[in-house]
């Protein structure tokens, strides 16, 4: 079988998630892969209105001047506030959701290892990057080793990133 753009998309993508792309076998209920919170369906070839990408460059701008995460929150006229979507970019949510690892570029080609084959074990001693908590020993079964104790050092250390680059 051939490895069609979109197949190599999600394969790109849930490596550089740290996770496997999930294949086509009716168990994946729309998933193209998943991680232990976000379940994702990349699309290839859609088009993106081109107000919505002008939005999102606009605040990712004025998000990198403060040294923030630029979302965009876009509610349609006529729908719900609940049923608004919400826009980052791939690699400012790989770099929250997955720690820094290397930048994914348009062709996929970072630096990010791939997914282990077996689940990852936090070994005694493992601590935090930012803050130096210790974790209690367990096994996760997905993504790459954990690096932070909670979503609030995780927040800090990407804040701290962004500092330096600036």
């Amino acid at each position: 079988m051939s490895d069609r753009a979109w197949k190599a998309l999600e394969r790109r993508l849930a490596r550089q998630l740290g996770t496997h792309r999930i294949p086509v076998t009716g168990e994946r209920a729309g998933a193209d892969f998943a991680d232990g919170m976000f379940a994702y369906q990349a699309k290839l070839g859609r088009r993106c209105p081109a107000y919505l990408r002008e939005w999102l460059a606009g605040i990712v701008a004025a998000g990198d001047r403060r040294g923030l995460v630029g979302v965009v929150v876009w509610k349609p006229k006529g729908t719900r506030d609940r049923d608004a979507l919400v826009v980052v970019r791939f690699r400012d949510w790989c770099d929250l959701h997955v720690g820094q690892g290397g930048n994914p570029d348009d062709n996929g080609t970072a630096a990010r290892g791939s997914a282990p084959e077996k689940p990852l074990t936090v070994r005694r001693g493992d601590a935090c990057e930012r803050c130096g908590a210790s974790f209690p020993p367990a096994t996760r079964g997905h993504g790459n080793r954990r690096r932070y104790c909670s979503d609030h050092c995780r927040l800090l250390a990407w804040a701290a990133r962004q500092e330096q680059v600036a």
